[in-house]
């Protein structure tokens, strides 16, 4: 979306609400007649419950389309009404005031920051409490705190698992479409160095989808590679070979030269340097993976994942991401 269709919908929301909060301010001394996209409220000495009803939902779901536009996010439109299902008692409410938004603005569902596609395809059970999350209500993802958990199979069909070393990329492959362009992908994250919770979750999902391929996606250091071999680590040795490291690589390093130097860091910590020698050294660790190590001895530079989708030349996506699938799938 333009930078102008966005200033656009910002500034008419500010407007609306402006324009609301004048109404308002006349009360109880005048009776004004308001009427918002098609919505007629009409005061008299008392407002009723359901003016003001209808308002609040009017005026949530504004700040609610603020707040996407301006961060740039995105949620379904089933998780607008379960935000606040109280107040709406009805998704049909919700759904008739983005409608009516839509008209009002000329522009789309997905411009005001709303999907209609699932943000995820797995549900599971908290043992424990017997809750059960259904990941295809969620734009966000769910924080995994316990690994007593039960996973669901379903109907959805589950093509290939992202596990993400950092939850700011995942966050962005989340706004950016990632799982409503790859519809069977399942995303993952352990927030860097992953706790034990997530690789038992990862190990009971691998577990019910056998045949699914795992790939892992971390930054072009040797913490990046560390975090890979953690995941690696907890599958048994004969399962391992699922687990397909996808970047980045260090010989990609030169491939990415379009990058600039500044967002390509020196290794000049003397710890990091012992780290990869130690590394090379290890007699348990994938040939592949080792030989890719041994760059950062030759190139002594690294690179988070950031750095492709900020640097506006590249994107994470489409470019890097896509062509890293197709050579796997």
């Amino acid at each position: 979306m333009s930078d102008n269709i966005r200033l656009k919908i910002l500034n008419t929301i500010e407007h609306l609400c402006t324009l609301c909060v004048e109404q308002m301010y006349r009360l109880p001394s005048s009776h004004p007649s308001l009427t918002i996209n098609d919505q007629h409220y009409q005061w008299n000495d008392k407002i009723d419950g359901k003016d003001r009803r209808d308002f609040t939902q009017f005026i949530y779901v504004l700040s609610t389309i603020h707040r996407l536009v301006r961060t740039q996010t995105r949620m379904n439109m089933r998780e607008l009404f379960y935000s606040q299902v109280n107040l709406f008692r009805h998704q049909r409410a919700s759904d008739s005031i983005v409608e009516q938004l839509v008209r009002h603005l000329g522009v789309n569902r997905r411009q005001l920051g709303f999907v209609t596609t699932a943000k995820g395809n797995i549900q599971f059970r908290n043992l424990r409490s017997q809750e059960l999350t259904d990941c295809t209500q969620l734009s966000h993802g769910q924080l995994i705190v316990d690994d007593d958990i039960e996973i669901i199979e379903t109907e959805h069909v589950i093509t290939f698992i992202l596990v993400v070393e950092k939850d700011t990329v995942f966050q962005h492959l989340l706004n950016d479409g990632f799982l409503t362009r790859y519809r069977g992908a399942c995303l993952i994250t352990g927030r860097g160095q992953p706790d034990h919770a997530t690789r038992s979750f990862l190990l009971q999902l691998s577990q019910t989808y056998h045949d699914t391929p795992i790939y892992i996606l971390t930054d072009c250091d040797i913490f990046g590679v560390l975090i890979a071999c953690t995941y690696r680590m907890a599958f048994a040795e004969h399962h391992r070979n699922r687990l397909r490291w996808l970047g980045i690589w260090p010989e990609e390093l030169l491939s990415l030269s379009s990058l600039n130097i500044s967002q390509m860091l020196p290794i000049t910590d003397e710890r990091e340097h012992r780290m990869i020698e130690r590394f090379i050294e290890r007699t348990d660790i994938n040939q592949e993976w080792r030989r890719q190590v041994s760059f950062f001895v030759q190139h002594k530079r690294k690179m988070e994942i950031e750095a492709i989708y900020e640097n506006g030349t590249k994107s994470l996506i489409d470019d890097y991401l896509h062509d890293k699938l197709m050579g796997h799938r």
